[in-house]
């Protein structure tokens, strides 16, 4: 049955499609003022789906699946063939006007009429591969805010961890004064403030390879939101947003699942069902149907006349056996490709959401056990060491122990944000509204 584009819904999701294109090039013009560096996540994630340069991409191949589906979804135009024939170049046309000229002229429309449901067949793989286009664009979405989350989890952590560093060498100097004073008081040897001074030049080191850091984790969330050029004034304002169940841990059966890439398999497996269906369809033969109205004017001829033709391929050579075998084939590849990839997402689920739980215990154990207790025999060595109650090495070493647990401590919290957020991502199943950062990619909403 032929479908009316005009009406159907497949025009009415495509006027909508290309809706969101132009709203998308508006969008974009946004990426061209200047923002404030200073980001929250929220905005850099908006950012993100607005200026990143493979969504961008990626939506643009929607468009151009929508003009496939607009080139498959119509039947074949007719051919109109206007000539002359019979003219004798010795005795001439003859006299009179045009029609009374001894030739003969001929006018012929020929139309294919497709059989075996071509057409829809055509509009049917097409429809389909335009939905899976819409799901890898979202799928291209949850890759890049899971890139994104990686990027503001690195630039977050590089600058706390320059806030710690600033925070020790700022007590390394404040020690380096008192152990002068008592230089001069000769309370200790020359050796124990040298050993300070090294380990307070150790920690300036130490603070220009984490500011190396800082800015290379901007550099790459610039990338990611189209800001190179402003790479080192990016700051993130807050941190991570951790939810408490990041991830479905009861099963779920694949089919019902929502996850981006599944979906866009699914639809790649119903285009390559509908493909194979195409190929063994051209098995049924179409029909070239002609007329002809012919004008040759008496003596020579008999005057006007009309014909009517028709013809059919001949399977001799072949009846499209390679088509449908590479068809068939098509349609395993797309069967397998949607198998594999479900089982590796059911497996990625329950291995990322072990690794968020293991993570979560060994931050929290370093943030709220471990961490108050050397801060507290930190904070008691460097009273007794001013009141002189103890020596230097004690001091260095209680210093030494804060600032390792306090990285560790930053590094353990960076690993969990990372780990929540590759949970998050590989989620089966979110509802809209349950995930401020990963659920706008679960759904088919290019205009967000």
């Amino acid at each position: 049955m032929k479908t009316n584009f005009v009406t159907s819904p497949i025009a009415s999701r495509l006027f909508f499609i290309g809706f969101g294109f132009f709203a998308c090039s508006s969008a974009y013009a946004v990426c061209l003022t200047t923002p404030d560096f200073t980001f929250t996540l929220a905005q850099a994630a908006e950012r993100l789906s607005q200026c990143n340069r493979d969504i961008l991409l990626v939506r643009n191949a929607v468009v151009a699946a929508e003009a496939d589906l607009r080139t498959a979804d119509r039947g074949q135009n007719p051919t109109l063939t206007v000539g002359t024939a019979y003219v004798n170049p010795q005795s001439g046309i003859g006299s009179g006007s045009l029609f009374q000229k001894q030739v003969d002229w001929q006018t012929r429309i020929d139309q294919l009429v497709e059989r075996g449901n071509k057409q829809g067949l055509r509009a049917a793989a097409a429809e389909n591969m335009l939905r899976a286009s819409q799901w890898n664009a979202a799928d291209a979405l949850r890759q890049q805010q899971l890139a994104l989350a990686n990027a503001w989890i690195d630039l977050w952590s590089a600058q706390e961890r320059v806030k710690v560093l600033a925070d020790l060498q700022t007590l390394y100097q404040r020690t380096q004064e008192a152990a002068q004073k008592r230089l001069r008081a000769g309370d200790i040897a020359a050796n124990d403030l040298v050993k300070i001074e090294v380990d307070t030049q150790r920690a300036e080191s130490d603070l220009q390879q984490v500011k190396t850091e800082r800015t290379r984790a901007q550099y790459a969330l610039a990338a990611l939101l189209a800001l190179e050029a402003h790479a080192t004034e990016i700051q993130a304002s807050d941190h991570w947003n951790l939810l408490e169940n990041s991830a479905q841990t009861a099963k779920i059966a694949l089919e019902s699942a929502g996850r981006p890439d599944l979906q866009a398999s699914r639809a790649q497996l119903e285009s390559a069902r509908a493909t194979r269906s195409l190929a063994l369809s051209q098995r049924t033969r179409d029909v070239n149907i002609g007329v002809q109205f012919e004008h040759y004017p008496r003596p020579a001829g008999i005057g006007n006349s009309i014909s009517v033709s028709f013809s059919v391929p001949l399977f001799v050579q072949h009846a499209n056996e390679g088509e449908v075998a590479r068809a068939e084939a098509d349609y395993t590849s797309a069967l397998l490709s949607l198998k594999k990839i479900g089982e590796q997402a059911s497996s990625d689920q329950s291995r990322l959401e072990a690794e968020r739980q293991a993570t979560a215990s060994r931050a929290s154990r370093l943030k709220n056990q471990l961490l108050p207790l050397v801060e507290k025999i930190a904070a008691n060595a460097d009273l007794a060491y001013k009141r002189g109650s103890t020596g230097v090495f004690d001091l260095l070493d209680s210093l030494k122990q804060l600032r390792q647990i306090q990285l560790d401590s930053v590094a353990a919290q960076a690993d969990y944000e990372k780990a929540d957020a590759a949970s998050r991502a590989a989620a089966l199943n979110i509802t809209p509204g349950q995930d401020s950062i990963f659920s706008t990619a679960y759904k088919i909403n290019l205009n967000d």
